[in-house]
């Protein structure tokens, strides 16, 4: 009777609901590292409802810029320590690609991996050689081949990634710019461009695919806009919207141009009022210290000048933060010591303060430099959110025409752009830098570094817990 007593001493067990509570305020990288400690904890910890709480509750939620620069890993990077600390440094591979979808590259053994968006810790990938489109949670290791999307989805539209709170739904944004100009009868359309005006409005076709309510819907409005330049046709994620940097033909000067996740309804809002196209080049659109950015160069002096808008949407409120001597920085976000970090021309991620100095500097893709135009890059949540809580686990779509590929599977084709798989793949997961698992489903982790927040850039969130520096690529 003694000893019993003694060794439930020597062990004593907390009550299941306030372990729940404790690890819901732990770092992600702790986390995982509990899925270790017993069954009933991996078993916790795997729901997805765990994942969601998790993200809504984190004490200190952790931020990590994620590098795409070839076609085989990705680089995961602790922002709040500094860039040359080889422990700031993640390497994992990217989930794999399906066979080319068009003839034309089977013998073309480079893909093209882009990022689409992040959002609440997730990652849409898009591969344009197999027209793959992934949803990856690289935190964890996790991720979902969705629907096949046509070639071009990254080269003929504005796209972007996001989450509606009002629906608890995750949406692609596709928005095609074509030269459908409005007549003078609003009721009839021109398609020719001889005699139109050059601030004729042009018709815009935007498509919003649902991942959680598996939908799709699509619609039409006029506006007088180009596309800028293509490095602006990834949406950047602030506020519960999506944002694109635009040349206004109204205005003959960029605007952003922005899709209300909640409202579902577009508008516009202007640069600050110093901006002409014969001053300035803009360089980047961002959301850096939890405000939108943009990084400009003046045309007649070697100067960059990052501007932010200190108040959302109230154009007054642009403010020049910072100007340095032009080097073909491009800025991606604000470190946790206040420093701007941004890539190079050289393969350089480099970190400089405001005097446009190097504080440190880190070399991507192994130096293979090549890659450096073609950089993809994001700001991400690490978070346990789950893609069973993202998209269904199994979808059916009864309509269209079917075919089989070569490998004998059965593809649906839908009468739009989407080409959509009749069957979706199971939840993929892999061994990386971060995260594997064995055999008998345990999962080891390198630890990650925590986060903290500075007196001059803060990141902000808003009150549903969404970060202001996930954005785009």
């Amino acid at each position: 009777m003694n000893m019993d007593m003694n060794m439930n001493m020597k062990n004593p067990t907390l009550p299941l609901e306030l372990i729940s509570e404790i690890l819901l305020r732990l770092p992600v990288s702790s986390v995982m590292r509990f899925k270790l400690v017993c069954k009933s904890w991996l078993s916790l910890i795997s729901e997805p409802r765990f994942g969601l709480s998790h993200y809504d509750l984190a004490a200190s939620p952790s931020h990590r810029l994620i590098l795409i620069s070839n076609d085989y890993y990705a680089e995961s990077i602790d922002i709040q320590t500094p860039l040359n600390m080889h422990s700031a440094v993640v390497r994992f591979p990217l989930p794999p690609t399906s066979p080319p979808f068009r003839d034309e590259y089977r013998h073309d053994h480079r893909d093209k991996h882009e990022i689409i968006g992040s959002c609440r810790g997730l990652v849409v990938l898009y591969y344009e050689r197999s027209c793959d489109l992934i949803i990856w949670n690289p935190s964890i290791g996790v991720y979902e081949l969705l629907p096949k999307f046509d070639y071009g989805l990254t080269r003929f539209y504005l796209y972007g990634f996001g989450y509606d709170t009002a629906s608890d739904d995750y949406l692609l944004i596709l928005i095609g710019l074509f030269n459908e100009y409005r007549s003078d009868d609003e009721s009839e359309i021109d398609d020719s461009e001889d005699d139109q005006p050059e601030d004729a409005e042009c018709k815009v076709n935007y498509q919003i695919i649902c991942f959680k309510s598996d939908s799709f819907n699509t619609g039409d409005v006029f506006v007088s806009y180009e596309i800028l330049a293509d490095k602006f046709r990834g949406g950047v994620l602030f506020n519960e919207a999506l944002h694109w940097l635009v040349f206004s033909k109204e205005k003959r000067v960029p605007v952003i141009f922005y899709f209300d996740l909640i409202q579902r309804s577009f508008s516009e809002i202007p640069l600050f009022d110093r901006f002409t196209m014969e001053e300035y080049d803009v360089n980047s659109f961002r959301v850096m210290g939890g405000c939108l950015s943009v990084c400009c160069s003046l045309r007649d002096y070697a100067m960059d000048e990052i501007w932010v808008m200190k108040e959302y949407k109230v154009e007054s409120s642009w403010t020049k933060s910072v100007a340095f001597a032009s080097t073909g920085f491009s800025p991606i976000c604000i470190a946790g010591d206040g420093g701007i970090i941004g890539s190079n021309f050289s393969g350089r991620l480099e970190k400089l303060n405001d005097k446009g100095e190097v504080l440190d500097y880190f070399v991507y893709g192994e130096g293979q430099w090549l890659y450096s135009a073609e950089l993809q890059s994001a700001v991400y949540r690490e978070s346990l959110v789950s893609l069973s809580s993202v998209v269904p686990e199994t979808r059916e779509y009864d309509h269209g025409e079917t075919s089989e590929d070569d490998s004998g599977e059965t593809v649906f084709y839908r009468e739009s752009l989407l080409s959509i798989s009749g069957v979706i793949p199971q939840t993929g997961e892999y061994e990386h830098g971060e995260t594997s698992e064995d055999e008998h489903g345990e999962i080891s982790e390198d630890e990650h570094g925590e986060t903290s927040e500075d007196d001059h850039w803060e990141t902000s969130e808003d009150d549903h817990g969404e970060t202001s520096e996930d954005d785009q690529q």
